[in-house]
């Protein structure tokens, strides 16, 4: 699960956090790189971002095994 602590105060473009950037309950718009959008919808990219990431490199991933395989033949040639 992706804790939801910020992610509407967190900017979906550059990752500027701030209270000040939601301008109201439905508004956001960064301090810093001026990305404006429905506080919801900005709150729901970081969300996806930050679940993408869990995917990618948390628990689902088996450490130790690369991602790109080689084909055996191929390895065994260069050894």
């Amino acid at each position: 699960a992706v804790p939801p602590a910020y992610t509407s105060q967190r900017c979906a473009c550059c990752g500027h956090t701030a209270k000040e950037n939601r301008l109201s309950q439905s508004k956001f718009r960064c301090q810093v790189c001026g990305y404006t959008a429905n506080a919801d919808v900005n709150g729901a990219r970081n969300i996806l971002a930050a679940g993408h990431a869990v995917l990618a490199c948390g628990e689902m991933v088996q450490s130790g095994r690369p991602l790109k395989q080689e084909p055996t033949e191929m390895i065994q040639a260069t050894a």
